[in-house]
């Protein structure tokens, strides 16, 4: 895997929306955070929207290429999820993406392109915090440790989970992203190769029978056969309001028969303070959380 150099102070970096249109206050509150720490942000090209989505497909499809494209952007950060990476794939060529490794960071419906991009282009990028749909919502501790992420300072990573549902050590790359999103990709060209992986999941305000659907047509799909690990994120409003039980109960019996650790409550994803993680990279796993295996950056 090719991995992106961390960021220094005076880096230009491209916010881009390759799904759902930008809340033009939360941009403008992300951005100034972003140059805040002495970065240079290059706000989304401005255009008109398409329905719910940033622009066309067209158009999103060539500001991504032109980002990564262009020597003097250090990072492509994601402004915000919604809908609309999955229509990207006949017009965003991910192959070509380790010539110019650049950070990449989004999460929720920019799980398809993580994704992508590690398997098709060899690049390690990001699961973690967007501009305008994260930073000005995240904890000061939250944003802190973003910051140290990006300029590759210790201290910024955190392993550990709120729970242990089946104990265990596991080692494997680092994959996964929002639990509705990758269903969507099963049967399809671009559909997630769990074989050997450290599979993180996570997603947000879905009813218990739903992680179920969803987990179970995983399963079918033979995604949790060959996997190291499971690690579920906090799954925040997802649990019918009856508490973590009903997700581990849901999520323990599809998951029966299989030899892996699962582990719930890695502080990543909807509605956490979105601990950045290195898709692409080595992990471990045992009853503590999930360890670094190697450096998520090229030194």
């Amino acid at each position: 895997m090719v991995k992106p150099s961390p960021l220094k102070v005076g880096d230009r970096v491209a916010l881009l929306a390759p799904a759902g249109a930008c809340d033009k206050v939360r941009l403008e509150a992300g951005t100034a955070i972003l140059e805040s720490w002495g970065l240079t942000v290059e706000p989304p090209p401005d255009g008109p929207a398409l329905r719910y989505m940033a622009g066309s497909d067209e158009k999103r499809g060539s500001e991504l290429a032109g980002a990564f494209a262009d020597e003097r952007i250090r990072a492509v950060l994601v402004a915000r999820g919604g809908y609309g990476s999955a229509r990207l794939f006949e017009t965003f060529d991910v192959s070509r993406l380790a010539r110019q490794p650049k950070i990449f960071v989004g999460f929720s419906d920019v799980s398809i392109l993580l994704n992508r991009i590690i398997t098709e282009a060899g690049l390690v990028c990001y699961h973690g915090p967007m501009a305008a749909a994260d930073l000005p919502r995240l904890s000061e501790a939250g944003r802190e440790r973003f910051r140290a992420f990006l300029f590759s300072e210790p201290g910024w990573w955190d392993g550990s989970v709120r729970a242990v549902w089946r104990p265990g050590r596991g080692r494997g790359v680092l994959k996964g992203g929002c639990l509705s999103v990758l269903v969507t990709t099963l049967g399809t060209p671009y559909e997630i190769d769990s074989s050997g992986a450290v599979l993180f999941l996570e997603d947000v305000a879905e009813k218990p029978y739903r992680i179920d659907r969803m987990l179970t047509q995983l399963r079918h799909a033979g995604k949790f056969d060959e996997v190291s690990a499971v690690v579920f994120g906090p799954m925040t409003d997802c649990d019918g309001g009856y508490g973590p039980s009903m997700l581990r109960d849901v999520a323990m019996d599809v998951l029966s028969g299989l030899d892996c650790p699962v582990l719930y409550g890695l502080d990543a994803g909807h509605g956490s303070d979105n601990l950045p993680l290195p898709f692409g990279c080595e992990v471990g796993v045992d009853g503590g959380g999930v360890e670094l295996l190697e450096p998520v950056f090229d030194s």
